[in-house]
């Protein structure tokens, strides 16, 4: 059983508003019209009847970007993720 599928324009958005769904959709390895459809989907669902679940790879994409685009190494960023996972630990036996 296939789904029926409609057409919506939008008008009135501001050149801001476009610039800013352009980016997250970038961020989120997705066309625009991708990004905007799925932020229309999750906003009518109800109570998460019908929400689409958002893969791993969905949801690491502006964090894999990011990582990226800052030139990081693999061996920094275990570092930091080393240095995250001690300080929590040490925060946990302070509170005993």
């Amino acid at each position: 059983m296939s789904l029926q599928t409609g057409t919506l324009e939008i008008t009135g958005l501001t050149f801001e508003t476009l610039k800013a769904l352009n980016e997250k959709a970038r961020q989120s390895g997705k066309t625009a019209e991708q990004y905007a459809r799925r932020l229309i989907e999750i906003g009518v669902s109800t109570a998460g009847t019908m929400l689409p679940e958002m893969t791993l790879d969905e949801a690491m994409a502006p964090f894999r970007r990011q990582v990226e685009e800052s030139g990081i190494t693999d061996e920094e960023l275990d570092e930091i993720f080393m240095e995250a996972r001690r300080d929590y630990h040490r925060e946990l036996t302070e509170k005993g």
